[in-house]
């Protein structure tokens, strides 16, 4: 419950939220890191009643498409952050260089992403903003066992993080954005308990999603075959084809679940 009776008395998760925010505000404003998702909904409405300074920036992830239109749709003051080649600043208005998408990425780096070599998350989503900056996250305790340990205030490649729901519960979530008329993304009624990325690799459910966005295993498949044709040297390789490819990603990834998975499902 939001409001909460202690030993000490009355406890409210909004009001300590909108202080926590309110204490840690950096003189030129936060940034958000809002992917639509109903705990960066959270946050981004909790800013707003804080009267604080931020901007809200969405990460080039391939998220679900349901979950890009309710973005465009009910937050279009929201950035949607294009990584590039060179830096993720922008020069005169523009970015510059050739925007990373996971495709790209992938046949870059010449292997798939896979559970331990996440360098999907390193480059498209845990380097949102600069040194510097202070990054408001929508991360909970009651997440995972890994975010159970995660404290309030932490430091990621000189960016200091504030995560002001960090004690909420998933009740917490959902009592905030239903008492407040909030919409949300439609995904979530279809039994989606947490949204990101399709086809991750730390998903126990990537057959599922691929079942669901068929798209994104072409995409995938397509940037499993240009991998294969920038490999140096292909008489070290077992595979032939991108289809060869996401039939060993599928079982390789399915192998054990890690704690923290990114699943879109109920389990």
């Amino acid at each position: 419950m939001l409001i909460e009776n202690t030993l000490f008395g009355e406890r409210n998760k909004v009001d300590i939220a909108i202080q926590r925010l309110k204490e840690f505000e950096p003189p030129e404003g936060y940034l958000l890191a809002f992917s639509g998702g109903k705990d960066s909904q959270v946050v981004y409405h909790l800013a707003k009643m804080a009267g604080v300074k931020f901007r809200a920036e969405a990460a080039p992830t391939p998220d679900p498409p349901e979950l890009i239109r309710f973005r465009r749709k009910y937050y279009p003051g929201v950035i949607e952050r294009k990584c590039n080649t060179f830096n993720n600043r922008q020069a005169k208005g523009r970015f510059i260089g050739r925007p990373k998408t996971i495709f790209n990425l992938i046949a870059s780096r010449k292997t798939p992403p896979t559970r331990l070599l996440r360098y999907c998350c390193d480059e498209l989503k845990e380097n949102v903003g600069n040194v510097g900056d202070t990054v408001l996250l929508g991360v909970r305790w009651a997440e995972s066992k890994g975010r159970s340990k995660r404290s309030m205030v932490s430091f990621w490649k000189g960016k200091v993080c504030i995560s002001p729901i960090i004690d909420w519960t998933d009740e917490d979530v959902w009592e905030f954005l239903k008492t407040n008329n909030i919409p949300y993304c439609e995904l979530y009624d279809q039994g989606f308990t947490r949204l990101g990325c399709v086809g991750c690799p730390l998903s126990s459910n990537q057959e599922k999603e691929f079942e669901m966005y068929p798209k994104y295993k072409e995409n995938y498949v397509r940037a499993f075959d240009r991998m294969l044709e920038n490999l140096d040297d292909k008489s070290k390789c077992d595979w032939e084809t991108g289809e060869d490819v996401m039939r060993w990603w599928l079982g390789k990834n399915k192998e054990r679940q890690l704690e923290n998975q990114c699943s879109m499902f109920e389990e």
